[in-house]
């Protein structure tokens, strides 16, 4: 892989972590052993430090795992991702050196033009393969955010229309989790079986004024780990 060395030194980081993990994705199994940081070093044309930090990274992701004397070793061959409350999917994506993507379900206007409902898959992309994370469905006022169902939310993100457009943002979030299986369709979109153990989480999320701004059922699937913290 190219370095784009005009890119700050963050981007170069983040094009290294990109690389390795599309490594591990494509030509690794469980267990193996990967490189040592003086290979990557050569390969890359990088400081050592750079590449201890791609491995905090590849750590923090539970793709790899050191063992101190020994080396590094592939954990899992797609990341674990940690989703902390509601921040934008595009920073989740950015940090991990991958690609958002959405698939947009349903989009439907109902109670005569109220409300707005989406049905949303979504992940990111690694090396054009799609691992798909959660499962959305969202109710929004279209009273308070007239014409917001006109957007597209495969190439928008919800979030960033109601800030730049309606002078709003998600603050707080009252929700109430549970543990269910996946139905045969939902099984299907996030690609598990119906067997696989899945965490519902569901209520409503806030605007700064303590206002609610949507109503929320999430489905989050094995590849993603759910922090919840005070705020947003």
């Amino acid at each position: 892989m190219a370095i784009n060395r005009k890119n700050n030194h963050d981007n170069v980081r983040t094009q290294i972590l990109t690389d390795i993990q599309s490594d591990i994705l494509l030509n690794r199994k469980k267990g193996d052993k990967l490189p040592s940081e003086s290979l990557y070093v050569e390969k890359y044309h990088v400081a050592r430090s750079t590449i201890q930090k791609v491995f905090k990274d590849l750590e923090g992701l539970q793709l790899v795992e050191r063992i101190q004397g020994k080396g590094s070793f592939v954990k899992n061959i797609k990341p674990r991702i940690n989703i902390i409350n509601y921040k934008g999917f595009s920073d989740y994506a950015s940090e991990m050196g991958s690609t958002p993507i959405t698939r947009q379900i349903k989009k439907k206007v109902m109670d005569n033009g109220k409300k707005l409902y989406l049905q949303r898959l979504r992940g990111v992309c690694i090396d054009k393969k799609y691992i798909w994370l959660t499962l959305d469905e969202t109710y929004i006022d279209l009273v308070k955010y007239p014409k917001l169902d006109l957007y597209d939310f495969e190439k928008n993100s919800l979030y960033d229309i109601l800030r730049k457009y309606y002078g709003t943002s998600p603050a707080t979030a009252h929700l109430s989790s549970n543990a269910v299986f996946a139905s045969a369709t939902e099984g299907k979109l996030l690609e598990v079986d119906t067997q696989t153990p899945l965490l519902k989480i569901e209520g409503d999320i806030l605007d700064i004024k303590g206002e609610i701004l949507e109503n929320v059922k999430i489905l989050y699937g094995p590849n993603t780990n759910f922090q919840l913290t005070v705020g947003i």
